[in-house]
């Protein structure tokens, strides 16, 4: 086939190619869908200091199958990396954001509702998958909104 540039036929919002067109012809579109940390305005209260993951017009979900733990737990560092890689075993094949993350230790409070100092944490590894996709595997909690610290 030919490659052809968008952003010369793009107009109004749309794609636009003229060509006579044959049974079994396939347009392949390749769009750059880099991951982006999406924040909510500070009016949106529960959303303060925590961010959405999205990847193009895609929005993403942490769930607790994959993280073990309550995913209101998670906090994904400011600076972690995040990378897109497409599980072809996940529901038919799904594109996850994979990176790394920390869970903090809730029985570093020893059954006190307060402490002194942060609690300890550990790193996790984060998975979020679209959220078109969630609860699929396992009931559990699901959050699109992270922690970012």
């Amino acid at each position: 086939g030919e490659a052809v540039d968008a952003a010369r036929l793009t107009g109004a919002g749309y794609l636009r190619i003229a060509r006579r067109w044959r049974t079994g012809d396939i347009v392949e579109l390749d769009l750059a869908m880099p991951i982006e940390r999406v924040a909510a305005h500070p009016a949106v209260v529960d959303d303060r200091g925590r961010v959405a993951l999205r990847r193009g017009p895609v929005v993403y979900c942490c769930e607790a199958v994959d993280l073990g733990v309550d995913p209101d737990a998670l906090t994904l560092g400011r600076d972690a990396q995040l990378r897109a890689r497409h599980d072809p075993d996940l529901l038919g094949g799904v594109t996850v954001i994979e990176g790394e993350g920390a869970v903090g230790d809730a029985d570093a409070f020893a059954g006190q509702l307060y402490r002194v100092g942060a609690p300890p944490s550990r790193p996790c590894r984060v998975r979020a998958v679209p959220y078109y996709a969630w609860d699929n595997r396992a009931p559990g909690a699901m959050r699109v909104w992270l922690r970012e610290g």
